[in-house]
């Protein structure tokens, strides 16, 4: 090899690690959508015992069980949670669980030590207690929207009772049989319920739904028998899902035809469930890990993410707004904890170390989209060998749809996607260059909410180089999708 060409390769790698460099100097900062959730003091630290939301998640209500003293009282708010207000008037009781109406007016509390029932019509302000129901050892209970048709469970073990006349008038369902009754769950119009059996003996149980308010039941052994804690609804009560706990721990289960059948979701992990809430359409899921964390679903369960940032304690119960971007959750012993989703824009950018302008070493990329979002597609020249890039991004018109799979080309000086319309754009920053390199960017057309988000891991590239077949894999590109 004689001095010139020895004089040309140092030059070539020296140009590329310069490259190199500078790409990753030039990386973005990405921002992402989450969860922020605020411990909120001002009702105080208490060993709650239920919490519920409205609609739109501004009021909400909480029960007091106080298990170290003599009972608590219930606390309402009008503001999310900001603030919460002391309702003495319905006295100070082993409050077990509460549940609300759409707009938050009609509340029904249930005194588990054991007692009454009590019902709401003004947001908490004023309480009636409905002896009609009996005293029993009361642990859930269940609204339909409109807040005329209540069901409660009784886990003494007992039966559930249903109202149709917002608490005043109460009915033993005995075809639901005598069982640990732990958890129940009702669609909007109050005609769907679904409950929870956690045995009578600590045994295990199973799930049982029905179709006429209460009236008959249907034992769904297809989830087998276990010690389930707690289940939650869509609002057609199509989509269940339902947790298990207990000291050996358990899944996650999901329902997509109101209980026919379930899937274990075993993404979740095997933990002590407390509690789990859904949104209205049932893609939104949240549950509590007793002595641990709160975690979430945007995909009907199917994966869920671990909330740190809540913090890891005795959660107890947990509620959500109809949209699910609005949660509020309570540990026996400590604060009520509200969470917000904040949606924002979701942006993923691959970086390309090296590209060649030379006619003969063209890159292909296949660009697959397995997210629910449809992307822009944008590249930017980050570096060049024989210019310094001004920068300037190219757009293309036409987008990377969701669930579909497109190609980029680099040729020469342009770049083009193959999509259901062919576009080519001439890249002005490698008119000179014979190498370069750059960045590939994904933006979502709109803020993620549901499904599932565009990501590195949805969002896929496979690339080529050269024009013989087969053609050299490329290696180098990097994916970021940070927080």
């Amino acid at each position: 090899m004689n001095n010139d060409t020895v004089m040309k390769t140092h030059s070539f790698l020296a140009k590329y690690f310069v490259l190199l460099l500078m790409l990753i100097l030039l990386l973005p900062t990405v921002s992402y959508a989450g969860w922020t959730w605020t411990q909120q003091t001002d009702a105080g630290n208490r060993d709650w015992g239920g919490i519920a939301s409205s609609d739109n998640g501004t009021k909400l209500a909480a029960v007091d069980y106080d298990g170290s003293g003599s009972g608590g009282y219930i606390y309402t708010s009008t503001n999310s949670g900001d603030n919460w207000t002391p309702q003495t008037l319905a006295g100070s009781r082993f409050w077990a669980a509460i549940a609300s109406s759409s707009d938050g007016t009609k509340l029904v509390a249930a005194d588990g030590s054991p007692g009454y029932l009590y019902t709401s019509s003004n947001s908490g302000a004023i309480w009636t207690e409905r002896t009609s129901s009996g005293s029993r050892s009361w642990y859930a209970i269940a609204s339909s929207s409109d807040g005329t048709k209540l069901a409660a469970t009784d886990y003494s073990p007992g039966y559930i009772y249903t109202s149709t006349n917002s608490g005043d008038h109460w009915t033993e369902q005995t075809n639901s049989n005598i069982r640990g009754w732990n958890g129940i769950a009702s669609s909007s119009d109050g005609t769907k319920l679904a409950a929870v059996d956690s045995g009578t003996d600590g045994t295990g149980g199973f799930i049982y739904t029905s179709t006429n308010s209460g009236v008959d039941w249907t034992e769904r052994t297809v989830a087998d028998n276990r010690t389930w804690t707690s289940i939650a609804s869509s609002s057609d009560g199509t989509k269940l899902a339902a947790v298990v706990g207990g000291i050996n721990n358990g899944y996650i289960y999901t329902s997509t035809n109101s209980g026919s059948t379930w899937t274990e979701q075993t993404s979740s992990g095997s933990r002590f469930w407390g509690g789990i809430a859904s949104s209205s359409d049932g893609t939104k899921l949240a549950a509590i890990d007793y002595g641990g964390f709160i975690y979430t679903s945007t995909d009907s369960g199917a994966t869920w993410t671990e909330q740190t940032s809540a913090g890891s304690r005795d959660w107890y119960s947990i509620a959500s707004s109809s949209d699910g971007l609005k949660l509020v959750a309570v540990p026996f012993g400590g604060y009520i904890f509200t969470g917000v989703y904040s949606a924002s824009i979701s942006y993923i950018t691959y970086y390309f170390p090296y590209l060649s302008t030379n006619s003969s070493n063209p890159s292909y990329c296949i660009a697959s989209n397995r997210s629910s979002q449809d992307l822009t597609v944008k590249f930017t020249v980050g570096a060049a060998d024989n210019a310094t890039p001004s920068g300037t991004t190219n757009t293309f018109a036409n987008y990377l749809a969701s669930k579909k799979m497109y190609i980029i080309k680099f040729s020469q000086n342009t770049i083009s996607l193959s999509s259901s319309n062919n576009e080519t754009i001439i890249m002005s920053d490698t008119n000179k260059a014979s190498i370069y390199g750059g960045f590939l960017k994904f933006t979502s057309t709109s803020v993620y909410t549901s499904g599932t988000e565009a990501s590195c891991k949805s969002v896929l590239l496979e690339c080529y180089q050269g024009t013989l077949n087969p053609k050299r894999l490329m290696t180098g590109h990097v994916c970021d999708n940070g927080n």
